[in-house]
């Protein structure tokens, strides 16, 4: 029961990040706010439903309402690697100003979807999983197709962090990053895996935040024209 608790906490937090990306855009319309509220209200449903499971138990409701955590992770979570390019290139990062990084990005982010989609959702088979009291469903069978959209995209968002950092001495976006990309790599518990997501998309999500600030701020110039970090 408190693991079921606790993924009900992580899905409250990732609801927040949501509601403030919709707030900022509602304020700003600005749309870098888009990708971040989108992935942020997946995964508030991604820990809901882990978080209902115990409750609901195995059967076809919870299995239907399962399917939609794999939609999401295989088409959405690869949204963030444009996302990342956009931002590092609105900080200020030459290279994410290029033609060719766009398109590199670009045709990266369509082919992981497809690659996804092809390989884990046609068909998509589930069966129920227990784990410390909570109930779920998963893909009966596992493929490099499924691990290759979050691999990725953990990476070239790591490359846009780093980037900015460099270019503007902003290092939060970087931290939750590698906070990220270590949790990841240790493979630990799905629990842990997605308080990590929570660190992750805070990043992300404060990162937004950070961007718009700077470039709505009086006497930077045009809108890509920041002032230094202090």
């Amino acid at each position: 029961m408190f693991a079921s608790l606790l993924f009900a906490v992580l899905a409250a937090g990732q609801l927040a990040l949501a509601g403030r990306c919709a707030l900022g855009l509602r304020a700003t319309a600005d749309r870098l706010f888009v990708v971040p509220a989108l992935v942020c209200a997946a995964l508030a449903y991604d820990n809901a439903i882990l978080a209902a499971g115990r409750w609901i138990g195995a059967g076809a409701t919870l299995e239907n309402w399962s399917a939609p955590r794999f939609v999401a992770h295989l088409v959405l979570t690869p949204l963030l690697m444009p996302w990342a390019c956009a931002a590092a290139a609105r900080a200020g990062v030459g290279w994410a100003r290029t033609r060719w990084a766009r398109v590199a990005v670009g045709t990266g982010t369509v082919a992981v979807i497809v690659l996804g989609v092809a390989c884990e959702l046609t068909p998509l088979t589930l069966e129920p999983r227990e784990w410390a009291g909570t109930v779920r469903y998963t893909t009966a069978h596992a493929s490099p197709a499924g691990l290759l959209p979050p691999v990725l995209t953990v990476v070239v968002v790591l490359v846009a962090a780093v980037a900015v950092w460099r270019v503007r001495g902003y290092r939060r976006w970087a931290v939750t990053t590698v906070i990220m990309t270590v949790v990841s790599a240790a493979m630990p518990p799905m629990l842990l895996t997605n308080c990590a997501e929570l660190v992750f998309t805070a990043g992300v999500v404060a990162t937004a935040l950070w961007l718009t600030e700077q470039s709505r701020a009086p006497g930077t110039g045009a809108p890509n024209e920041f002032p230094a970090v202090r």
